[in-house]
C-alpha cells in the first residue's frame, strides 16, 4: 500500500508538471497541430513507409527575449524528431536557423524569422511547407533549460573537440578547453550555442545532437531515480508543449529501451550567400528533399564489424598497408630536388628520396637539416624555380613554400607532418610514426602506458593538445579525478583548412561513459569497440594496461570507419624513455 501510495502520488506530481507545460501553449498553436500541410515545396517517397504509431515533433529552443520590436524573439535552434516505435528508430533533423525560405504571408527571409512574425504557430507552418513533414506536435525549450538540465544530472560528459575560445563581446562569450570533460550549467549552453567559426550554423547543430546525445546516453545511468524529480522539475520549467502526460511516459519508457545505432542525426546542410546585405544558407529543392529522405527512411540494421578488417590499412603487425596514406597526385618529372630530414625520423629522407625518384624526380641531395625541428613540411626555392616548387609541395601536400636565395634548388625539408605513401613507409616505431618527437616528449611525462599511431590520413594534420603544457589535465569522475591527455589533429579537405578536428585520447579512468556499447572488433588480441553507425562512426575505444584509449571523430564524422578503425589499430606503445 505504500509503495502504491508513493507511486500514485508521484505520477500526481509528475502529471502536473506536464499540465503545467500544455498550459503554456497558445491556442493557435493546437489549431496548427490538427491541421495537415496545406502546401509543401518538397515530394519525398521513403523506401520503407512509416509505421501507425510513427510521429513527428517540432523542437524549438529559444532564449524569449524580444528583439526590438518582435514580440517573440527568435528561435536560435529548430529540429524536427521522428518516433517510429514500429520500426524502433529514431531520427532528427536539424534546420539551420539562417535558412532562406518562404514564410506564408511574409515572403523570403531567414526561418528563424517565422517566430519573430508568428510565434510557434507560423514556424510549425513554415517547416511543414518546407520539408513536407506533417508535425503532429510541438515542444519549445527555453535555452536555461540546457543549464537547469545540465545542472539536475550532475553535468553530462561531452568530448570537447577543439578549444573553444572568444572574448569578443559583440558574440557569444566562451572560453572552453578541448578534450573529454563534465560540463556542467553556462559551458553547456556555451557549447551547444558557439558558431563563430569555419563550420558556422552547422557545427553549432552538429554541437547540439553531440550534446543531447550524451545527455540521453548518461540520464540512463544507475542512478536516474535520485536525479529524477530535479530533472523533471528543471525540464517543465522551462518547457511548453502540447505532449500529455501518457504520451511523455510512453516515449520515455520507448526512449530509454532504444539503442544508440538506432538513432539518425540528419542536417540541411548548404552554403552561404549574402542576399540584400543579410547572410543567408540557400538550400535547393533537391537538397532539403535528400535531407527529408534521409530523416524519414528507416535505417538498416547496424554492421559496423562488416568488413572492418579487411577495410583497415594496417596489417596485423602493425606496419602500413597497401593504402596508408593519399598524397596530391602531381607531375615532378625531371625536377631537381634535395631532401632535407627536419624531423628527427632517421631513415625518412632515404625513404622519401626513393618515392620521389618513383615519381621522376631527380633527387641531387639527401641530409639533415641544421634548423631546428620542422613542425610543417616546407619546400624552399631559388628565384626561377617557382612552378617546380609548387609542383613538389602538391606532391607531398604542404602549403609551406618559400622564395629564399640560400638554396641551389628546389628543397624538400620534411617536417614532423610529413607521411609516405604505403611500399616506402618506414616500419612503425616510436621514432617514425607521425609527430613522433610530440608523442615521446608526452610518454616522458605521462603516468600510464602511452601509444601513439602509426598511422594518420594524409589529410590530419597534428595542431593542438591538452593540456599544451605539462603532462595531463583531471577530468572530474564524479567522486574524484583521474589523469587525461587528448591529441588534436585538424582537417584538411581539397587543399583547405577547416574547423573539423580528430581526437586521441588516453585515460586511466577505465569505465568512463564514453567507454559505451558498439560493435566490437578483435584485432591483434585487442577488442576495438566502435560506437555510431555505418554512416557516423562516433568513436573507437579499447583498454589495454589499465588505460583507456579512444580516437573520437571529426565533429562533421568526416573520417571514415575504415580509416578511423585504421587509426585505433595502428597505435603503438610509445617507451618513456
Amino acid at each position: 500500500m505504500v509503495v502504491l501510495a508513493v507511486a500514485g502520488g508521484s505520477y500526481l506530481w509528475f502529471r502536473s508538471q506536464v499540465v503545467a507545460s500544455n498550459n503554456r501553449v497558445a491556442p493557435e498553436v493546437k489549431t496548427v497541430l490538427t491541421a495537415k500541410p496545406s502546401s509543401t515545396l518538397v515530394s519525398v517517397t521513403v523506401d520503407v513507409p512509416a509505421s501507425p504509431s510513427a510521429t513527428n515533433i517540432l523542437v524549438l529552443g529559444s532564449d524569449r527575449r524580444a528583439q526590438g520590436d518582435e514580440k517573440y524573439g527568435r528561435s536560435d535552434t529548430i529540429i524536427v524528431v521522428h518516433i517510429d516505435p514500429g520500426n524502433n528508430y529514431l531520427s532528427v533533423m536539424s534546420i539551420p536557423r539562417d535558412l532562406r525560405v518562404s514564410i506564408p504571408g511574409h515572403g523570403k527571409d531567414k526561418i528563424n524569422a517565422a517566430y519573430a512574425y508568428g510565434g510557434p504557430a507560423l514556424t510549425i507552418q513554415t517547416v511543414e511547407q518546407l520539408t513536407g513533414v506533417d508535425i503532429n506536435h510541438y515542444m519549445e525549450v527555453d535555452f536555461q533549460a540546457f543549464q537547469d538540465i545540465t545542472n539536475a544530472l550532475g553535468g553530462v560528459y561531452v568530448d570537447v573537440d577543439r578549444r573553444y575560445y572568444n572574448d569578443n563581446p559583440q558574440w557569444e562569450l566562451i572560453k572552453l578547453a578541448p578534450g573529454y570533460q563534465l560540463l556542467r550549467g553556462s559551458d553547456a549552453l556555451d557549447y551547444v550555442r558557439y558558431r563563430h567559426d569555419l563550420n558556422n550554423d552547422f557545427g553549432r547543430m552538429e554541437r547540439q545532437q553531440r550534446f543531447m546525445a550524451a545527455l540521453r546516453e548518461q540520464a540512463m545511468g544507475w542512478n536516474l531515480p535520485f536525479k529524477l524529480p530535479g530533472l523533471i522539475s528543471a525540464l517543465f520549467k522551462n518547457i511548453s508543449t502540447d505532449l500529455g502526460t501518457s504520451e511523455l511516459v510512453k516515449l520515455a519508457y520507448w526512449g530509454i529501451r532504444l539503442d544508440g545505432s538506432r538513432i539518425r542525426q540528419v542536417s540541411i546542410a548548404s552554403g552561404t550567400e549574402t542576399i540584400g546585405g543579410a547572410s543567408y544558407v540557400v538550400a535547393d529543392n533537391t537538397t532539403i528533399a535528400n535531407a527529408v529522405q534521409d530523416f524519414l527512411t528507416v535505417p538498416p540494421v547496424a554492421n559496423l564489424a562488416a568488413s572492418s578488417s579487411t577495410a583497415t590499412t594496417v596489417g596485423s603487425s602493425g606496419s602500413s598497408g597497401s593504402t596508408a596514406t593519399t598524397v596530391t597526385k602531381s607531375d615532378v618529372t625531371g625536377i631537381e630536388v634535395d631532401i632535407l630530414n627536419a624531423n628527427g625520423r632517421a631513415g625518412e629522407a632515404a625513404a622519401a628520396s626513393a618515392w620521389l625518384a618513383s615519381l621522376g624526380a631527380k633527387v641531387v641531395n639527401v641530409g639533415t637539416a641544421d634548423s631546428a625541428t620542422l613542425k610543417v613540411t616546407k619546400v624552399s626555392y631559388p628565384s626561377g624555380k617557382a612552378q617546380a616548387a609548387q609542383q613538389v609541395a602538391d606532391a607531398v601536400g604542404t602549403d609551406s613554400i618559400v622564395r629564399t636565395s640560400t638554396v641551389e634548388r628546389v628543397t624538400l625539408s620534411l617536417g614532423e607532418d610529413f607521411s609516405l605513401p604505403a611500399g616506402f613507409a618506414l616500419p612503425p616505431g616510436a621514432s617514425t610514426i607521425p609527430n613522433s618527437s610530440e608523442w615521446k616528449a608526452l610518454a616522458k611525462m605521462v603516468p600510464f602506458a602511452v601509444q601513439g599511431p602509426a598511422y594518420l590520413p594524409a589529410d590530419l594534420k597534428y595542431t593542438d593538445r591538452m593540456p599544451q603544457t605539462g603532462a595531463t589535465y583531471d577530468i572530474d569522475t564524479g567522486g574524484g579525478t583521474k589523469p587525461a591527455f587528448r591529441m588534436i589533429y585538424r582537417l584538411r579537405q581539397n587543399g583547405q583548412q577547416t574547423d573539423q578536428y580528430l581526437g586521441i585520447t588516453e585515460t586511466t579512468w577505465v569505465d568512463a561513459p564514453v567507454a559505451s556499447k558498439g560493435t566490437q572488433v578483435l584485432h591483434d588480441g585487442v577488442t576495438f569497440t566502435i560506437v555510431g553507425t555505418n554512416q557516423k562512426v562516433d568513436h573507437i575505444w579499447w583498454k589495454q594496461d589499465g588505460v583507456l584509449y579512444f580516437v573520437s571523430n571529426t565533429l562533421s564524422y568526416l573520417v571514415s570507419k575504415s580509416e578511423m578503425l585504421a587509426i585505433a589499430e595502428s597505435m603503438i606503445a610509445i617507451p618513456r624513455s
